[in-house]
């Protein structure tokens, strides 16, 4: 487990998240959906990747056939 700067949770607190132009939603092991925007995105989704914290957007993939 392990702090990153100026995050008030801790990598094992977070279950998922899921970011847009450069703001994280992260959903919490408690329920609780929080917002944080870092100075540096890049090296926030790095530290998430490095901590085996699933992205949302990676999990669902949708295609629509026409009909």
């Amino acid at each position: 487990m392990e702090y990153f700067p100026l995050l008030k949770h801790r990598s094992d607190e977070i279950i998922k998240f899921i970011a847009n132009c450069g703001i994280f939603s992260l959903l919490l092991n408690n329920g609780k959906v929080i917002h944080f925007t870092p100075d540096d995105p890049d090296h926030f989704i790095e530290w998430l990747n490095r901590k085996g914290i699933k992205n949302i957007k990676e999990q669902h993939t949708f295609q629509y056939e026409k009909q």
